[in-house]
């Protein structure tokens, strides 16, 4: 897909591309709108089949940034950063030079942890620049958010926001989905877990005595709810009938394979909330964070809740899947 043609149709505002050769440091940083406040996204470091691959998953990943901000309210825009790794990349050194780059843009850009980013990156990375988060437990936030939306949504489609007598499953069992699984089974809710690492799913099955499920079978399990906190791209028009939960909420990004999954979802009966709605927690209490200058609590991401419900009476009302009432929710507040 041509290089602005990418841009345009995701209305992004900038993309700068950072190279190294020293380090091997090949990078893109994505910076989809600024218009509410600096733009706040982590740095995901994947191989690439193509440059053209890499600059659209960073635009991409932007525009859903400056959506989740929105939606949530926040005095943020969206960005993203996209290394594209190799083999002959010296990682600490590479960091250091994207710390570099990212100092570079003045505070209009604030990063953190995504896919394929350790901790011991971002910490390169803040030897050269503030604008990092090193320090937030990313896992635990997003978590948490998560919790806060499964609760909004089983008082929307239930009445009642209690657990008990309700079946959750959850797919992925990395920091995300591992914390859930821990605030459920505190709520009394009865489990079923998940993981393409068979060990690391029996090992969380026999902690928190749950039932470990196959993989495979993971998204059609019996339950009131589903939290995909893995892959995205898992929920089409064609697979929603076999779905056999009545809400979903999770922490994975892009669950929808295309926008008229969400149609299906509906029409399926089932209750969906919008990923970026559920997984904005991380991004919550960072943009808190740097906005008031100190460490914040992580009830500050409670407000998800909130967010949750408001979206899920509006598409009650309108009549209309949850995720075009999430864009429409994002696009009214970046206009």
């Amino acid at each position: 897909m041509p290089l602005f043609k990418v841009l345009d149709e995701c209305n992004c505002q900038s993309l700068t591309f950072v190279s190294d050769a020293a380090s091997g440091l090949n990078a893109l940083v994505a910076l989809h709108n600024t218009r509410r406040g600096p733009a706040f996204g982590g740095i995901r470091t994947l191989s690439y089949q193509s440059q053209s691959a890499a600059v659209t998953d960073a635009v991409r990943l932007a525009q859903a940034m400056s959506y989740k901000a929105a939606v949530a309210d926040l005095p943020a825009g969206g960005g993203k950063c996209v290394v594209i790794k190799t083999d002959n990349m010296d990682r600490p050194a590479a960091f250091r030079a994207l710390g570099r780059a990212i100092e570079q843009f003045g505070g209009r850009y604030f990063t953190g942890l995504d896919v394929g980013t350790t901790h011991d990156d971002l910490v390169e990375i803040a030897k050269e620049t503030k604008y990092v988060a090193k320090d937030l437990d990313f896992g635990k936030a997003t978590a948490r958010g998560v919790m806060a939306a499964i609760k909004a949504a089983l008082k929307h489609r239930f009445g009642s926001e209690s657990f008990e007598g309700r079946s959750v499953a959850v797919q992925g069992l990395g920091a995300v989905g591992a914390e859930l699984v821990t605030m459920l089974s505190a709520e009394g809710a009865e489990l079923f877990v998940a993981d393409a690492d068979q060990k690391l799913a029996a090992e969380v099955g026999e902690k928190m005595e749950c039932e470990v499920v196959n993989a495979a079978r993971i998204l059609s399990q019996q339950v009131d709810v589903l939290a995909p906190c893995a892959l995205g791209s898992i929920f089409t028009a064609q697979n929603a009938d076999s779905l056999r939960c009545q809400v979903i909420a999770g922490s994975a990004n892009n669950q929808l394979a295309t926008p008229a999954a969400g149609e299906a979802l509906r029409k399926a009966g089932i209750t969906f909330v919008p990923d970026y709605v559920a997984n904005a927690g991380a991004l919550i209490k960072g943009v808190s964070e740097y906005a008031q200058g100190h460490e914040v609590g992580f009830d500050v991401v409670d407000r998800i809740h909130a967010t949750t419900t408001m979206v899920l009476e509006r598409a009650a009302r309108e009549d209309k899947p949850t995720n075009e009432v999430a864009d429409a929710i994002a696009r009214e507040r970046l206009a």
